[in-house]
């Protein structure tokens, strides 16, 4: 109740700030009914997509999880948190393509609300429970998913989804960082490092991106910026989830190395398996 008498003018000025110099046409979709309107220029090449642009280039992020999934060492391929983690990608780049096609609040949902549920996914993977904690984590987080859907339904404006994914954000790059420089010294310790610094750096500067694109636009006058966030974001987020394979890997005994598939993926291999399981899986 205390963010009320701050909500119109909160939305107004995230809304505003983006705000575009761009002369548009009239769209199939207007009046438009999100928080949030980026600086591609609307319904520039046909009537029937707002930001064309924004919407194609989200499509890559369902192929990239799909792709990545498949690549990933059969031993944690079928484990459901890890499913889980590459089939966020799927719905968050289908969300992404439907909420800069039409700039409509329930498509912006499907955008934003997956993003903030698959992080929750990642916090559990990341802690990795021992079996007796594994239910009581998950149902915990699951709360914290629910908690946040009804926060996110009621303040409608884009401040809150910002704080919300913004705040987990910060928790798994500190935690992960705590594990891969100081919790981790097995033979999986250099593969863990690389992935921490090069997902964390690539999302950091994809993070950057969409604060100019969001602050700058019409200082600037760049409208794609919104598509190098696509991609790098993706891109940092597909080697955070290599990351957390890693770190499952090596709490589980089974030492992983690094390869690129067809020379541009980044991918995970079982070098030595410590368990029967593994050893069958791989």
């Amino acid at each position: 109740f205390w963010l009320k008498p701050f909500r119109h003018r909160l939305a107004h000025v995230v809304t505003q700030s983006s705000g575009k110099h761009f002369p548009t046409m009239k769209g199939y979709w207007e009046p438009h009914t999100s928080s949030i309107d980026f600086c591609e220029e609307n319904y520039r090449f046909t009537p029937y997509v707002a930001e064309l642009l924004n919407s194609i280039t989200s499509l890559p992020i369902v192929a990239v999880g799909i792709w990545a999934w498949v690549l990933t060492p059969p031993v944690f391929r079928s484990r459901l948190r890890f499913v889980l983690c590459w089939m966020a990608f799927l719905s968050v780049g289908l969300g992404s393509a439907a909420f800069h096609a039409t700039l409509r609040r329930p498509t912006q949902a499907l955008d934003e609300v997956p993003m903030v549920l698959a992080n929750l996914v990642f916090v559990f993977c990341l802690n990795n429970p021992k079996e007796e904690w594994t239910v009581r984590l998950a149902l915990l987080l699951g709360l914290a998913g629910a908690l946040l859907v009804v926060v996110y339904v009621v303040y409608e404006f884009y401040a809150v989804f910002v704080v919300m994914y913004g705040a987990v954000v910060v928790y798994l790059c500190t935690h992960s960082a705590v594990v891969a420089f100081s919790g981790t010294h097995g033979p999986n310790a250099p593969v863990i490092r690389w992935l921490w610094k090069a997902g964390v750096g690539t999302y950091a500067l994809a993070f950057s991106l969409w604060v100019t694109d969001n602050l700058a636009c019409s200082q600037l006058g760049v409208g794609h910026l919104h598509i190098a966030w696509h991609g790098l974001s993706c891109a940092g987020t597909m080697l955070f989830v290599l990351l957390l394979v890693a770190i499952t890997a090596d709490k589980d005994g089974v030492v992983v190395a690094r390869r690129l598939h067809c020379g541009v993926m980044p991918r995970l291999v079982v070098a030595i398996s410590g368990s029967a399981e593994a050893k069958k899986a791989s």
